[in-house]
């Protein structure tokens, strides 16, 4: 249960704004992979999302998973310089405000089954092991203290159901961690790559984003193999042409 305090802080004048952080095919595949007939995908976004109000802003990403298929997929990475900040896309949800702390879990659910996480909030392998989870970034400028705490709070009470996660598994080496605890994203509010559009950014209060485990930060060479290799996602190749970027790119499609 959750306590008084926590439950005012979910119900009473609760109505935020935010949008997804999507840094992968959310953002150019119609389908779960393999599954060309469902368009979960682009159902998703033309049922939840603006997707012509989307930003693009910095966001500390890296090619990092390796997926069912053989090819590096998106993760986020506290290693990445300040300088090197990859690309990704801010686009707000079409339901505005978010009335309800359920509202925001409902919306959640949705980011979860366009992912293929069948409307959780952490997606596991056949033999347990976590793939994905998804976490929540509050504006700190826009949402008080109080009330970021409480959603941070019932985030946690989600995971810890769903059983599994621990936020340092999402991290290589002696970076930070890519989430704290709770499923916070452990990084700062993003910066639009477009300095008009940084006032409507940071009026949104927050950010629902699916971070992946990492397994491996391939170098250069490895990283352009595996693209060579993709014959039929196209991963690398999809992302680079939607503008979600990392600071590897242009190494790779020099040797492409």
């Amino acid at each position: 249960m959750t306590s008084k305090k926590t439950d005012m802080k979910l119900t009473e004048n609760f109505n935020i704004k935010g949008g997804a952080l999507i840094i992968g095919s959310l953002l150019w595949q119609d389908h779960l992979e393999n599954k060309n007939e469902d368009n979960i995908r682009k159902l998703w976004r033309d049922r939840h999302l603006l997707i012509s109000h989307k930003i693009m802003v910095k966001t500390p990403i890296r090619y990092g998973r390796l997926s069912n298929s053989d090819i590096y997929t998106m993760t986020f990475s506290n290693s990445v310089a300040k300088n090197k900040m990859g690309t990704g896309y801010f686009v707000p949800f079409q339901q505005t405000p978010i009335a309800t702390f359920n509202d925001l879990v409902n919306q959640s659910k949705e980011i979860s089954v366009a992912e293929g996480m069948k409307g959780k909030f952490i997606k596991k392998t056949k033999v347990g092991e976590i793939w994905c989870v998804l976490g929540i970034l509050i504006n700190p400028k826009t949402v008080d203290i109080d009330k970021a705490k409480a959603i941070y709070k019932e985030w946690k009470k989600i995971l810890d159901n769903e059983g599994g996660f621990n936020s340092k598994d999402f991290k290589q080496g002696r970076e930070k961690s890519c989430f704290d605890s709770s499923g916070k994203l452990n990084f700062d509010w993003p910066k639009a790559l477009d300095k008009r559009d940084e006032e409507i950014l940071n009026s949104y209060d927050f950010i629902i984003a699916t971070g992946t485990k990492p397994t491996k930060y391939p170098n250069v060479d490895e990283l352009e193999a595996k693209v060579q290799a993709d014959k039929t996602r196209y991963y690398f190749i999809e992302n680079y042409k939607s503008g979600i970027t990392t600071f590897q790119d242009f190494e790779v499609i020099n040797k492409l």
